[in-house]
């Protein structure tokens, strides 16, 4: 039911690791968004694909923004495309490419919001040569309780611009947004370099920091640490056979995924896993590359997920520095050779940008580690010692993504985090967008 009305939902974050009963209004008119009493807590729900539980929970009442997802305006010569905050990235992107445009800088799941996006500022398949998504965006919208609705953008409103990237949704609702697109490549040549350690592929990617699509997958088990493939997608030279299109919505990856009802990465699982992607991957050579598998790999990955069964996963992303990475790399070698904790991968991506507030930028190596289990003991004192090698070796969390980080841990791990919590709180006076990840970290 959309309108006013509010509802009482159980909510839960993509990781499964955080689950509510919350109060939740699907408004389908601008002015119901200001509907409710103008002291009530609140927060945007976009596509509700978050993996932390940034959109619901900290006694706030969610206000979904399904209902405003319409394309408002498109300058098709010169690649500007208003859209409201609701639309899912995958629509957007559907749409861009049928008329030869697109957004380079995209998160891999298709049914994140445009307003999710900027709320986290997510970063795509090479951070390095694109940056984060405040790099496509020109302006934004927001209202606010006490402020109404306002314009920003670089030029207009600079530091509220500014704030609500990776401010979690806590400078206002963003209501709508004007994207500055790029011209797809004509055709995309898939090469694989195999790593024996991230220390190879550390190497692998700092050369190949401008190809459109870079990222490497690695083994996470005692013994194989490390081990996997560079993935780079380069701009091709074959000519143009048809238009790049996406697959119909219908094969979007779901908001909310069906888990197994037993596990499937226990360390057995993983191991098969590991092996067969091995074969399929790890071997030298170049393919053809879809537009479409580049821009949303989740969709494929809708059986990896289910896999974690009903305790959920925890995806540990931590951005370190270069001169630190391979000291960080060994330690964490070391670290997983002595708990043996279950991994079911790790991904590795290079980024060459500067960190701005909470936002996951900076020069470096990010690896993003995907823990099954996370609540037993073994895996709970794992996360606890990453987090506490990343930090000392100057490592910097994806806030958007990690569920078990705490307030003094992301206090410890980000330089500056007192100032960003201050301009977050200038533009959120008396706290009143909020939700769980604004409360577990102290915002």
């Amino acid at each position: 039911m959309r309108g006013y009305a509010i509802a009482d939902v159980d909510l839960a974050s993509f990781d499964r690791q955080f689950r509510a009963r919350c109060r939740v209004q699907w408004p389908d008119r601008y002015r119901l968004l200001d509907a409710l009493p103008a002291d009530a807590p609140r927060i945007a729900r976009g596509g509700g694909v978050s993996y932390v539980a940034a959109s619901f929970g900290g006694d706030a009442i969610s206000q979904g923004l399904g209902a405003f997802d319409r394309l408002l305006a498109f300058d098709a010569d010169a690649g500007r495309l208003t859209v409201e905050a609701g639309a899912r990235i995958g629509d957007v992107q559907r749409f861009a490419l049928a008329h030869g445009w697109y957004l380079p800088i995209a998160p891999g799941h298709p049914r994140a919001s445009i307003g999710g996006c900027i709320a986290a500022d997510v970063h795509g398949k090479n951070p390095a040569r694109d940056g984060t998504f405040r790099a496509q965006v020109e302006a934004i919208e927001l209202t606010a309780p006490m402020r109404g609705t306002v314009v920003a953008s670089a030029s207009r409103n600079t530091e509220l611009f500014n704030a609500t990237f990776a401010g979690f949704g806590l400078t206002g609702i963003v209501t709508r947004a004007t994207l500055r697109l790029a011209r797809p490549p004509a055709a995309l040549v898939l090469r694989r370099v195999p790593v024996r350690d991230f220390a190879e592929a550390a190497r692998v990617l700092r050369e190949a920091a401008n190809a459109p699509v870079l990222y490497g997958w690695h083994d996470g088990r005692p013994g194989h640490f490390g081990r996997g493939v560079v993935r780079i997608g380069l701009a091709s030279d074959a000519p143009e056979t048809k238009r790049a299109m996406l697959p119909r919505a219908g094969r979007d990856l779901p908001a909310s995924i069906t888990p197994l009802p037993f596990a499937l990465w226990n360390r057995a699982g993983i191991a098969v896993a590991n092996t067969w992607l091995g074969l399929r991957w790890c071997r030298p050579g170049q393919s053809p590359l879809a537009l479409a598998d580049a821009l949303f790999p989740l969709n494929d990955a809708r059986t990896y997920f289910a896999g974690y069964g009903n305790n959920g996963m925890v995806e540990a992303q931590w951005l370190v520095p270069h001169a630190r990475f391979e000291a960080f790399a060994g330690g964490l070698a070391d670290t997983v050779a002595r708990d043996r904790p279950l991994i079911a991968l790790i991904a590795s991506k290079l980024f060459a940008g500067a960190p701005d507030g909470f936002s996951f930028d900076g020069a470096g190596i990010a690896l993003a580690i995907q823990i099954p289990a996370p609540a037993e003991s073994r895996q709970r004192a794992f996360l606890g010692a990453l987090a506490e090698l990343a930090i000392v070796h100057g490592g910097r969390p994806n806030l958007i993504k990690e569920s078990t980080l705490d307030a003094a841990a992301a206090r410890r791990a980000i330089a500056g985090f007192d100032a960003a919590r201050a301009r977050l709180a200038a533009h959120n006076p008396g706290g009143l967008h909020t939700s769980e990840l604004a409360r577990r970290i102290a915002l």
